[in-house]
């Protein structure tokens, strides 16, 4: 991802971009961010970029001419200009998983009294972090530039960003480290029990009430999707699936960031993303009622659809193994060259949905089954040979 901020004030930016993940994100070529001095594009004798208000009024207005031109000068057609004004949508973590799917990305950075209208009109979106006013964009930009990076594939642990607060409009439950007691504050039991279906359970429970009290207005409408019998999509697991039951939808149920369609033609209940379709598709080989096929776009369930498919991929090639260590059949280039074939599908097809933790994980695992199947091959052919030898010098 490219990241172009236009600013009055790129050194505010040095910091920023030397410290932390953005610092190794920015080391590892997975993002790329740039902070554009406008003023150098202003075309007056002295690089002027702001003029007082028609009408009258305390301040000054940043002038149209030099930010058109900065951006007719870096725009692409994959690029989204977003103006960061205190008008503006204000930003959620939504915005920042859409935004971290762009290529391109243009950050105008406002500064006075405020903008000339019209530079609106080259720009797709606007957006405010909240209801107060500060002396600049830059600060803004950086808040941008912060939650989209840590998104962006490879940077940051996939699981790490899943579980973050405002993810399906609950907040974050309470984490601990060692000691286990520190003056007299203990850490809850249940964590120390080992016990993992308990601990899940606990931390539900607590993300709950955490937000119940600290966001009542995230409880309220998390409460709300759930009366309208919108289930979990994290909750869902693979052996749910075929107990999921279509029903009769008249209407779509506006979920906010999903939907959930009743497909007469299908037969099929199919979660879909409201802005854009992604995800992985599963079938169910049953046509009796049940759902045939299901629309995955919550992260960890597809991981967890996709986990439980590679694992049955990498023990059918086990089994193939095995059975051609059994037989007599010397030839093993075809269940070989499978096992390259299965590395490639799964490199990609699954590596967008698995992290690079998991993809290493799995490849690896491939690779130990190929070298322990190659190794008993070559000591299976060791010992026949062998016994071949002992039997012709009996004969002798």
């Amino acid at each position: 991802m490219k990241i172009d901020i236009l600013t009055l004030f790129p050194d505010m930016f040095k910091g920023f971009k030397e410290e932390s993940i953005i610092k190794k994100a920015i080391d590892n070529k997975k993002v790329d961010i740039n902070a554009i001095n406008f003023r150098d594009f202003a075309k007056n004798k002295h690089k002027k970029v702001d003029d007082t208000p028609y009408g009258g009024g305390a301040g000054m207005v940043l002038m149209c001419q030099p930010i058109f031109d900065a951006v007719e000068k870096i725009k692409t057609e994959k690029s989204k200009v977003i103006l960061l004004s205190p008008q503006g949508k204000k930003y959620d973590q939504k915005m920042a998983y859409d935004l971290s799917k762009e290529e391109h990305l243009i950050m105008i950075c406002g500064h006075y009294e405020g903008f000339d209208e019209r530079i609106k009109s080259i720009c797709d979106c606007e957006i405010s972090i909240g209801d107060y006013v500060l002396t600049g964009g830059e600060i803004p930009a950086m808040v941008l530039c912060d939650s989209i990076t840590r998104l962006i594939p490879g940077v940051i642990e996939e699981e790490s960003h899943l579980k973050d607060s405002f993810n399906d409009d609950l907040l974050d439950y309470p984490t601990y480290t060692k000691p286990r007691n520190y003056k007299g504050m203990e850490v809850p039991e249940v964590l120390l029990s080992g016990d993992h279906k308990k601990i899940d359970e606990w931390r539900c429970e607590k993300r709950l009430k955490v937000t119940k009290e600290k966001r009542p207005d995230l409880f309220k409408k998390k409460m709300k999707l759930e009366k309208n019998g919108v289930k979990e999509h994290n909750k869902i697991y693979i052996d749910d699936i075929k107990n999921i039951k279509v029903k009769k939808i008249k209407e779509v149920i506006e979920t906010g960031e999903y939907k959930l369609i009743k497909n007469d033609d299908i037969k099929a209940i199919t979660i879909l993303d409201a802005k854009k379709i992604t995800g992985y598709k599963l079938k169910n080989k049953k046509s009796d009622g049940h759902v045939n096929r299901l629309l995955i776009v919550k992260p960890s369930f597809a991981k967890a659809v996709v986990l439980k498919n590679a694992r049955k991929k990498i023990n059918m090639l086990k089994y193939k193994f095995n059975m051609l260590l059994d037989s007599d059949d010397d030839t093993d280039s075809s269940v070989l060259g499978e096992a390259e074939m299965l590395k490639s599908f799964i490199i990609t097809a699954y590596a967008r949905y698995l992290g690079q933790e998991s993809l290493d994980m799995i490849i690896k695992n491939i690779n130990m089954i190929v070298n322990e199947f190659v190794k008993n091959k070559s000591l299976r052919n060791t010992l026949k040979s062998s016994n071949k030898e002992q039997i012709t010098s009996r004969s002798r």
